[in-house]
């Protein structure tokens, strides 16, 4: 039996987000259920620039995963934890390229005030500039403390840069940075760079090794494929109330699909509205039927099947993930085991 895990149905859409149909909160499983599966963890080191530095915000990072408001994983001393499933994280990092490029501007700026925010004169100044940019990729590996086998591994780039600029009347320009005595000032060396590039790998890391709590819309067909529904005006309305009114939409949903129950854009978005609800069952049901209903137009336009088979997809993705993860928590909260003191050696 699935049970419903963090699927609080949130009948109302984004601010500002155009696309019709109904957002709603939901769980999505993690891109590798192996390693999500592997709750207790343990970081060992990342080799290469910043290593150390990595493996500090990368056990950070496991530790502040939650799901549903619960720690996902725990994190202990692997030595300890004999007869547990234990994961050890470590990898390795490496600078893909670093490039700096120097030049100089002119840029009109004050050079006499009057007082705080009073400029009384600007003139064109030369500016010093330097550009840099890194690349780094990083490549993390779990593996099984007990059989040391790979249980996951990816690699996740990054890239960091920034821009800065002085002014200095004292120094002229001349054959590039090397002989440009201020330009120490303005070359990061890496360091700060580096430690950028490096986080934002740590994102799509967590979104790849644990589930996570999210907003999704249930899309709607916008276009009617049967042409006596597409002349019905409560079409368009129920389309347009999803952005506005969720419930006056799902209401037309249900007094439409009762006047067309063949008709696929119809029974498409009555399982839309199945989906914010979070019965996915009943709108996997939903999104199949208006996938044959569908098969009957002749020469149908591929742009009108695409969003019922996306949904199809979706809906049916979402429910094989939720039973994963519903055997994951064995049927309870995402809380992962306590350790007891005799088994983590107090």
């Amino acid at each position: 039996m699935m049970r419903p895990i963090a699927l609080l149905a949130v009948l109302g859409t984004l601010v500002g987000c155009t696309t019709p149909g109904l957002n709603y909160n939901t769980t999505l499983m993690a891109s590798s259920p192996a390693a999500a599966a592997t709750r207790n963890v343990s970081v060992s080191h990342f080799a290469g620039p910043a290593g150390g530095w990595y493996a500090r915000q990368f056990e950070a990072m496991l530790a502040n995963t939650t799901l549903d408001g619960q720690a996902w994983f725990a994190l202990a001393d692997y030595e300890y934890l004999a007869g547990q499933p234990v994961g050890i994280y470590s990898g390795t990092i490496n600078i893909v390229r670093y490039d700096v490029y120097d030049y100089t501007r002119m840029e009109k700026k004050c050079v006499e005030w009057d007082g705080l925010f009073d400029c009384e004169r600007r003139e064109e100044v030369l500016e010093y500039c330097v550009e840099e940019t890194l690349e780094v990729d990083v490549r993390p590996r779990l593996r099984d403390a007990a059989t040391g086998e790979t249980v996951f591994t990816h690699i996740y780039e990054g890239r960091a840069g920034n821009k800065r600029c002085q002014t200095d009347p004292h120094y002229g320009w001349s054959h590039g940075v090397g002989n440009y005595a201020g330009y120490g000032d303005l070359i990061d060396g890496r360091g700060v760079l580096l430690r950028e590039a490096l986080s934002r790998t740590l994102q799509r890391v967590r979104r790849d090794i644990a589930p996570r709590n999210v907003t999704v819309k249930a899309v709607f067909a916008a276009k009617a494929i049967d042409p006596e529904v597409a002349a019905d005006p409560r079409f368009e309305e129920a389309v347009k109330a999803g952005l506005s009114d969720p419930v006056l939409s799902c209401s037309l949903w249900t007094d439409l699909i009762a006047t067309y129950p063949e008709a696929p854009a119809v029974v498409h978005n009555r399982g839309a509205c199945a989906e914010a609800e979070a019965d996915f069952a009943a709108a996997q049901q939903f999104y199949g039927q208006a996938v044959s209903l569908a098969g009957a137009y002749a020469g149908l336009d591929p742009s009108l099947l695409a969003p019922i088979l996306s949904s199809l997809e979706r809906v049916s993705d979402q429910r094989y993930d939720l039973e994963l993860l519903d055997d994951m928590t064995e049927g309870g909260d995402a809380e992962p085991p306590v350790l007891k003191p005799s088994e983590s050696g107090a």
